[in-house]
């Protein structure tokens, strides 16, 4: 005989098998972009601290070039919890035994949900990067951004100008290599393609500039060698559009490898259930707790494609 705990065990994991399944992480843009880590503390905190400056000459038998570690700007990130929830009455379950399996449909749904809270929280980090203040007080897109605590009369900048275009995209690589540089002073290499983030109105403008040949049209001349081809990792996400409350023109140069985007988790998406006697209801409650966003500037270089 099957009592209701016995229902609960037994539809928990199916429901979490259709709500995953819909969720399905692995083809979201966010942990693309977003470093994911696992961590329990309801606050995560991060130091940014430069490394001890370059080496200097020094004599033999000479004591000497102690230096301290560069402090930049801490950034602390809260995480918050996020659930839905659906109920099936007893009445239900004792007159049709596919009540719960009905219930199908209402887990995927979550599922759809939860992926959807978590792709626009996470996009809007990016395109809200032209009007929040950061870390260091400044825009994470701006033109001043102090060097570090100490000499804050140093700037530098990471607000990019312009529409896409190939031009723009040189003039970006020119402001990038003089400004891509640590609090303590030394330039920033990454070893992998860095990521040029855009919304779907960009899609055509992007694909031409990237492609293998310059501005290429079919039945046209241009046939120019293209330097871009093969040096930047193209990603569309439609979370970044107008329609869903950032720009269709601003585009973005992300380095996801230098871990400044970051989403913490300490319950990734998942049901808990319990039965409500007074209610006489089983109940199923997806939920999650997290938190994201940017913990440098660094992590990368935006235009609002104006």
């Amino acid at each position: 005989m099957t009592n209701k705990n016995q229902v609960l065990q037994l539809f928990t994991p199916i429901y979490d098998k259709f709500m995953l399944s819909t969720y399905k992480e692995d083809t979201q843009v966010s942990p693309k972009i977003f470093t994911q880590i696992d961590d329990k503390t309801s606050e995560y905190k991060v130091d940014d601290l430069g490394g001890l400056g370059k080496w200097e000459a020094a004599d033999e038998g000479s004591g000497g070039q102690y230096e301290d570690v560069v402090l930049g700007y801490p950034t602390t990130l809260t995480q918050s919890k996020s659930r839905k929830r659906f109920s099936v009455s007893f009445e239900a379950v004792d007159q049709d035994e596919y009540a719960l399996l009905n219930k199908v449909s209402d887990a995927k749904n979550m599922g759809r949900g939860a992926r959807a809270l978590v792709e626009e929280t996470d996009a809007a980090h990016i395109y809200g990067g032209f009007s929040t203040a950061g870390s260091d007080g400044q825009y994470w897109f701006d033109t001043d951004h102090p060097k570090n605590r100490e000499e804050t009369g140093i700037t530098y900048d990471n607000l990019l100008s312009g529409p896409f275009s190939h031009d723009n995209l040189e003039l970006a690589e020119k402001e990038i290599a003089d400004n891509f540089k640590g609090p303590d002073g030394i330039m920033i290499e990454v070893s992998g393609n860095p990521v040029l983030l855009h919304p779907p109105a960009l899609k055509g403008a992007v694909a031409r500039v990237l492609s293998e040949r310059a501005g290429e049209r079919p039945g046209t001349p241009n046939r120019d060698i293209n330097i871009y081809s093969g040096e930047y990792s193209p990603v569309m996400w439609k979370y970044l559009s107008a329609a869903a409350g950032g720009s269709d023109t601003a585009w973005y140069i992300i380095f996801p490898e230098l871990d400044y985007l970051l989403s913490v988790w300490s319950a990734r998406p998942h049901y808990r259930s319990w039965i409500e006697e007074d209610e006489e209801l089983y109940v199923f409650s997806g939920r999650m707790l997290r938190a994201s966003g940017p913990t440098n500037w660094r992590f990368g270089f935006g235009s609002t494609g104006l």
